[in-house]
């Protein structure tokens, strides 16, 4: 089930992109952060989306070891595309699940 609004295109869902983003604790003005990769989770509203932050680096780890990474909303003003590496990896995912089911 997808809690996101319908996804307009502009960003689709698990594209990447670049953002904007604190790397650290100082209070530089937005637009002197650097730009760091990130993936679109989902489209919030008619103009927002939501991104999981990957170039920050994990903030934590779950029980499983698997990283745990911080989430963004953009604009589309502040949101870059990077390319389909994060959709394509999905694909990928889903069909190496279906040849294990099958």
């Amino acid at each position: 089930m997808n809690l996101y609004a319908s996804n307009d295109g502009r960003f689709p869902d698990d594209s990447d992109v670049e953002i904007r983003y604190p790397l650290t604790g100082d209070r530089a003005e937005r637009g002197e952060w650097p730009w760091v990769a990130g993936w679109i989770a989902g489209q919030c509203g008619p103009n927002e989306w939501d991104i999981v932050v990957e170039g920050a680096g994990p903030t934590s780890y779950d029980d499983d070891g698997e990283p745990l990474y911080s989430a963004a909303y953009r604009d589309a003003s502040e949101i870059r595309h990077t390319g389909l590496r994060r959709a394509v990896d999905r694909i990928a995912d889903q069909l190496a699940e279906q040849e294990d089911a099958a």
